[in-house]
């Protein structure tokens, strides 16, 4: 297994495992919110990893296309990724009204949009850094 796969699949599992860990400082009531009843627990928990996988996929990626010296793709994408995710499922309170389980949805699409400016981002810096060094 080559550096790059394993490198993307700590970031993925990463941004899988990040929005129940940022959740545990405030107790196990806060962490059972995202985990569902026992009677649908299987398509509750597919229903969450599918869409938590988005960023996840994105940080993947990401490590699979950045370069050796620097790996500035991947860090940009899976720092932006896990930031976003840390802050919006620490806060997210699916009790508050009916509505609110919906950022379960929007929460990794956005999430996924920013790791994806990341590794623009990175990649940018990355071959302006590399090519600078190179002259």
């Amino acid at each position: 297994m080559s550096v790059k796969t394993k490198l993307g699949l700590v970031g993925g599992i990463l941004c899988l495992i990040i929005p129940i860990l940022c959740r545990t400082p405030r107790g196990w009531t806060w962490v059972a919110q995202y985990l569902p009843d026992p009677e649908h627990f299987l398509l509750g928990i597919l229903f969450f990893s599918a869409f938590a996988a988005l960023p996840a996929g994105v940080v993947f990626f990401a490590a699979r296309v950045s370069t050796s010296p620097l790996q500035l793709p991947f860090a940009f994408s899976s720092l932006t990724a896990l930031s976003a995710l840390a802050f919006w499922h620490h806060d997210n309170d699916i009790c508050a009204d009916a509505q609110a389980a919906i950022s379960l949805i929007f929460i990794p699409i956005y999430s996924a949009g920013l790791a994806i400016a990341g590794a623009v981002i990175g990649g940018t810096v990355q071959v302006v850094v590399f090519d600078w060094t190179q002259h």
